[in-house]
């Protein structure tokens, strides 16, 4: 009776992880398609800033990705007085890595609808 117990225990295990993974990846594909032209827009606009120097150029075949907190805000984990802490483990960011020779990421932030450019 136990080991009907314990199959069914992960069984039903094995099918709330697999509707999870299912239901996080259609989420990130939609987020994905919603947002990659505003975000190419906004990291081109980013990089023609005259402080950046790296040329690149994001094109929809590219790598793209959906990750939550934007990898280059510099704010520990304990710092919760700081502004961008929000931005850093809170807020969806759509990360876009550039096919040209030097690979630069831009990470656009879906609640503030701002890009930060930064190296790989």
């Amino acid at each position: 009776m136990r080991v009907i117990v314990l199959c069914f225990a992960v069984v039903a295990g094995l099918k709330v992880w697999t509707q999870d993974r299912f239901y996080r990846a259609a989420m990130s594909d939609v987020l994905v398609q919603t947002y990659r032209e505003r975000a190419q827009q906004s990291c081109q606009k980013e990089l023609a800033k005259p402080a950046k120097s790296p040329v690149a150029t994001w094109t929809p075949d590219q790598h793209a990705e959906i990750v939550i907190g934007n990898p280059h805000a510099v704010v520990a984990l304990w710092d919760f007085d700081n502004p961008l802490w929000e931005v850093r483990f809170r807020h969806p960011q759509l990360i876009l890595t550039s096919g040209s020779p030097k690979k630069v990421n831009c990470a656009y932030d879906l609640v503030a609808g701002l890009a930060s450019v930064g190296p790989r």
